[in-house]
């Protein structure tokens, strides 16, 4: 049954990744995907019931199919609230439709233009999806960039239930109401309203610890990308893990200037990084030679600036200036491969299905800028396939490059695994990964702040960006009690 799907895959890798990714390997971690869209449960639509109260009729096909009996006694839960209600049964109705009382509709905040799942759990009728996607902290913000959620819905009918956009600035978490922005199928348009708590919430911004005790408390597990680490608790945690300690480089963080000085003893270039920062901001190359003393390189606004310092305590007083008593680590610089002076490092974007499964959706050379320190892409870098980048650099053949491509897999899946044990619930992850002239492979930096799927448009391939994006709200229909079946 899948080998008209599998047949588009391949012909898609070939013609959008000059045909590196045809090998099974690529084809097993999008097979997934393919399978989703081949088994599809039933989507209903909800007719407003004028005369029952607190009923829900169903078409006798559909009380078979979802084990659902008129004679037990039932709860209808929409978002994270839940209704006693009545169950009828009627063949008056079309299979593909509900009928709900006006009353319940209105004390649920149900929109009727959703097209909705059913499912039973214990003594509850759940419908859905209700997700929401929660993507400013002010209601200024949202009103700004609402629209451009709805590359998430592109293909609605996967998805299906009920998404709302909502910011924290228009949560009640009294009345456990949300001021935002619902999706309408039919229209295609965002529709400001205020609506109730949905099931899972897709979390693309920063929390305070306030605010993430308030959603752990409503939510629980059914919140992502529910904590951001930073570059030192990702080493902490890694380093912990033998069979991925290997695999980064050493870092420190910094608490005083004998640092900077122990640490370019022991390592002569190091990098000097914020505990929190993204695009390549705010990142140093120190290097410590008998001739020049310590030199300081970075880029700003795509200028790259050198200074030289003549000892420890200037070099710390400057980073003292720039940080502004903010905590920041010291990693040992890599000896990254490099193109016509270009510096290059890997992105691996992971994303979760709506099985739970982590998915490894690509792998994205980016070379920085000529002589430059970084390799961001908005920072001036260029971006390419990185299975074209392996075989460019290191003239391997396509069995090689996929062997290689394989066990970066395999130790980016470890990695992803290990940063959910130590308690933060990922739905999505950026991974670089630097390689060495040695052919030695490191983990630079996790990002776990809703990475961009961006890197797929920087490789030309639309379709990929999609995919990712669509995934993300596989993975909450998950969480909000849909999962893949």
């Amino acid at each position: 049954m899948f080998a008209q799907p599998l047949k588009d895959l391949k012909h898609w890798m070939m013609t959008s990744t000059g045909g590196y990714v045809t090998n099974p390997f690529f084809i097993q971690l999008l097979l997934p995907v393919l399978a989703g869209r081949i088994a599809m449960n039933p989507k209903y639509k909800i007719i407003p019931d004028l005369q029952a109260q607190d009923c829900l009729t169903i078409h006798p096909n559909t009380a078979k199919q979802k084990n659902i009996s008129a004679l037990k006694k039932w709860f209808l839960r929409f978002g994270i609230q839940a209704l006693e209600i009545k169950l009828k049964i009627s063949s008056r109705l079309n299979e593909n439709e509900m009928k709900l009382s006006i009353g319940v509709i209105e004390s649920l905040r149900i929109p009727l233009s959703g097209r909705y799942e059913i499912r039973r759990e214990g003594n509850e009728i759940l419908i859905g999806p209700y997700i929401g996607i929660l993507t400013a902290s002010k209601k200024s913000s949202l009103d700004d960039s609402v629209q451009y959620l709805s590359n998430y819905l592109y293909d609605y009918d996967r998805i299906g239930g009920a998404i709302v956009a909502f910011s924290l600035e228009g949560m009640d978490p009294f009345k456990y109401t949300i001021e935002g922005y619902m999706f309408n199928p039919d229209t295609k348009e965002w529709e400001q309203g205020v609506y109730s708590y949905p099931a899972a919430v897709f979390k693309t911004i920063y929390l305070n610890k306030s605010w993430r005790n308030h959603f752990q408390t409503i939510f629980g597990n059914r919140l992502f990308n529910s904590y951001v680490f930073n570059k030192w608790e990702m080493y902490k945690w890694l380093s912990q893990a033998s069979h991925l300690k290997q695999y980064l480089p050493e870092t420190i963080l910094y608490k005083k200037p004998e640092d900077l000085e122990s640490f370019l003893n022991l390592h002569r270039q190091i990098y000097v990084k914020p505990l929190h920062g993204s695009m390549g901001e705010r990142i140093f190359k120190v290097s410590k030679s008998e001739e020049h003393g310590l030199k300081l390189q970075y880029h700003q606004d795509g200028i790259p600036y050198e200074i030289t310092f003549s000892n420890l305590f200037s070099l710390a007083d400057f980073f003292k200036s720039q940080f502004k008593g903010k905590k920041y680590i010291l990693q040992q610089a890599l000896d990254l491969i490099s193109f016509e002076e270009k510096k290059i490092d890997f992105r691996i974007v992971m994303v979760k299905d709506q099985a739970g499964v982590w998915n490894d959706m690509c792998m994205v050379a980016k070379y920085g800028q000529q002589g430059s320190i970084v390799t961001n892409i908005l920072a001036g870098g260029t971006a390419e396939i990185g299975e074209i980048t392996l075989q460019k650099i290191f003239g391997l053949s396509t069995e090689e490059v996929f062997k290689w491509r394989k066990e970066i897999s395999r130790i980016v899946h470890e990695a992803a695994q290990r940063i959910e044990q130590c308690g933060v619930h990922c739905g999505n992850l950026g991974v670089d990964i630097g390689i060495d002239t040695q052919r030695r492979m490191w983990i630079i930096e996790m990002n776990n702040l809703n990475p961009s799927p961006l890197f797929a448009l920087d490789i030309h391939d639309r379709p990929l960006f999609y995919r990712i994006k669509l995934l993300n709200m596989l993975y909450a229909k998950r969480l909000a009690g849909f999962p893949e079946v």
